[in-house]
């Protein structure tokens, strides 16, 4: 038997040349790999293949180097500082741009073209998720690239961007107003965080800030969110000073085929001594099976300014995956990243 998995779909990394390789290799498996990508490249390409392997092998060279290994549910954040760092990322564009160029001058543009920019949207995408992560990024820049995204992904007609059937549009849509700029001033950015109850532990380096460091987690839990697993999260926000607060928000991350579903609930407390607290609010969750990747805020307000320096943050966890969750039975996840207050 033989089985094999490949990102299949239209507009995934290189899905035609993947096929491609995969099955002439299953009729000889001792076939040299480098000769078939050479040979695809060529009648895919056309005059732009010599740019698209070397795209395919300084990429390759990085990997290795960079001494980081490739898993199952990595996001291009997850390689930001090895094979996706900010001079091989210049360096694979000038090699889209070179290839584009070429293809321009040729009389078989509109023939391979098209091959090319869509092959280019996996390095758009990558480069889209890795400025969401830096608070010094060129927002102008990152703005034009969102709109040629969503535009070659429309003209292309791209499905999808994972197997959970996120669309394009929706993502795009999603970024403007998730991750740039929006004008809201949170009262809690940078405040310490005190734990009464720690996350798991390998979210524990990030943990310390990633809950209030202006930066949201994206569809994938490898970066920026904080999780717990099948235990109830109990902390304290010191704002550093005591200030006015109307609303407390929370943002959870919905996501049920990692087993990531969203607590039954939680509950804030304030406090100006942070020795005598008072309820300021609470917010519960309905059952949600859709499986979407979604972002979700647990959300609390009040009419009048209540005055405060200590916020306490309690939330409920489900537990165990429910009867209708193929993993009934385990520990479910929760994860949050943001704490927003105002």
């Amino acid at each position: 038997m033989l089985f094999e998995q490949v990102n299949g779909q239209r507009g995934t990394d290189f899905s035609e040349l993947r096929a491609y390789m995969l099955a002439k290799l299953m009729w000889n498996p001792y076939c040299d790999a480098d000769s078939l990508m050479q040979t695809f490249m060529r009648g895919y390409y056309g005059p732009a293949a010599p740019y698209m392997y070397q795209y395919q092998k300084i990429m390759q060279g990085a990997l290795l180097a960079s001494g980081t290994p490739l898993w199952i549910y990595d996001s291009p954040i997850s390689h930001k500082d090895g094979m996706l760092n900010a001079n091989l990322r210049k360096t694979y564009n000038e090699l889209f741009d070179q290839a584009e160029i070429v293809l321009t001058r040729s009389e078989e543009r509109n023939k391979y073209l098209d091959h090319v920019r869509i092959s280019r949207l996996p390095l758009q995408y990558s480069e889209l998720e890795i400025a969401r992560t830096d608070p010094n990024s060129d927002v102008e820049k990152t703005k034009a690239l969102l709109e040629l995204f969503e535009q070659r992904t429309a003209e292309y007609n791209i499905p999808t961007l994972n197997e959970r059937n996120n669309r394009p549009a929706d993502y795009c849509k999603l970024y403007r107003e998730r991750f740039l700029p929006t004008g809201i001033v949170n009262k809690a950015a940078g405040a310490k965080v005190e734990w009464i109850t720690r996350p798991q532990e390998r979210y524990q380096p990030i943990a310390d800030k990633a809950l209030t460091d202006g930066l949201y987690g994206g569809t994938t839990y490898v970066e920026s969110w904080v999780g717990w697993l099948g235990v109830d999260a109990d902390f304290i926000l010191d704002l550093g000073e005591e200030k006015d607060i109307n609303s407390i928000r929370t943002d959870f991350l919905h996501q049920l085929g990692a087993w990531i579903l969203l607590p039954r609930g939680g509950n804030y407390e304030v406090s100006v001594d942070g020795q005598s607290w008072q309820p300021f609010g609470s917010y519960t969750f309905a059952e949600d099976r859709d499986l979407s990747v979604k972002f979700v805020w647990g959300r609390a307000e009040v009419p009048s300014p209540v005055r405060a320096r200590y916020i306490k943050v309690h939330i409920d966890t489900l537990g165990k995956c429910p009867s209708w969750h193929y993993g009934v039975g385990y520990d479910a996840w929760f994860f949050l990243d943001e704490i927003v207050v105002e």
